[in-house]
């Protein structure tokens, strides 16, 4: 299993599209701290950075020996708004962008029924290119529940298409989330995310989804065991022999610091640690 961090968790909490640390010293902390890889977000790179920039920041990848797990390619997916599928539309900038920064991974969001065939004539030029579409386990998609993706992939029938498997929505969502959930998609899983939350109708974070209406949630301390348990599911993945991407999608805690919560995340994978 190689370990990721979202450079989510270096970005303002009011603000998907900044970040209040440099990339450069987002790479250095998760190296020292064991990551492998960075999940870069549209506060870092998105489709609209001049290329020279984009070739500068995988010369820092590269220096670090570090790669970059998946590309959520501008700011629309990282708000799941109402054109967070319109990708879909034009994959071709996003596919460019991935080569550029040499990832396999690119995110995309499967909101209704309309997106299906554009999903589909993405898909099919992506993997002339090598590339795998991902589609996250997500609130306001057509994979709000473990059943709900496998059906999507049926539908889709494209080997190049990968889920993002990522429990607190699951949970948000109403679905099962746990052991049986992961064993059901893991054939299909090319990343798994993880935050930590419970259900808090007191919080003022609200997760929008289709089937379970608006839920309120909050976030926990990621081994904060009054949310997800996340040990059995990573004990699961280790002894499945899950080879892909692992990667911790939190944000910053109020009060914390990143170089804390980045400690935090490295520790939870301790006891399989060499």
């Amino acid at each position: 299993m190689k370990l990721s961090l979202s450079c989510r968790i270096a970005e303002f909490s009011n603000n998907k599209e900044k970040s209040f640390l440099s990339i450069e010293s987002l790479i250095k902390l998760a190296s020292t701290n064991g990551f492998k890889g960075i999940s870069l977000r549209p506060s870092v790179i998105s489709t609209n950075t001049p290329t020279q920039s984009v070739l500068k920041l995988k010369d820092v990848f590269n220096l670090n020996k570090m790669s970059v797990s998946m590309i959520t390619s501008n700011i629309h997916l990282a708000k799941n708004d109402a054109y967070a599928a319109s990708n879909l539309r034009n994959i071709t900038p996003c596919l460019d962008l991935a080569e550029q920064i040499d990832t396999s991974l690119v995110r995309i969001m499967i909101k209704n029924e309309d997106d299906i065939k554009f999903a589909k004539r993405a898909l099919d030029e992506a993997k002339e290119r090598g590339i795998i579409l991902t589609q996250q386990t997500h609130w306001g998609t057509l994979a709000e529940t473990i059943d709900q993706t496998i059906n999507l992939i049926r539908v889709i029938k494209r080997k190049n298409f990968g889920i993002t498997y990522e429990p607190a929505n699951l949970l948000a969502c109403g679905s099962d989330y746990g052991i049986k959930g992961l064993e059901k998609l893991l054939p299909y899983i090319v990343n798994f995310y993880f935050q930590n939350i419970k259900i808090d109708q007191n919080s003022s974070h609200e997760f929008k989804t289709l089937g379970n209406g608006n839920v309120r949630v909050r976030y926990l301390h990621l081994n904060d065991k009054k949310g997800i348990d996340i040990k059995p599911l990573i004990k699961l993945l280790y002894e499945q022999k899950y080879k892909k991407w692992f990667t911790i999608h939190q944000p910053l805690m109020e009060g914390q610091r990143v170089e804390e919560a980045i400690e935090e995340a490295s520790n939870l994978f301790l006891e399989y640690k060499n």
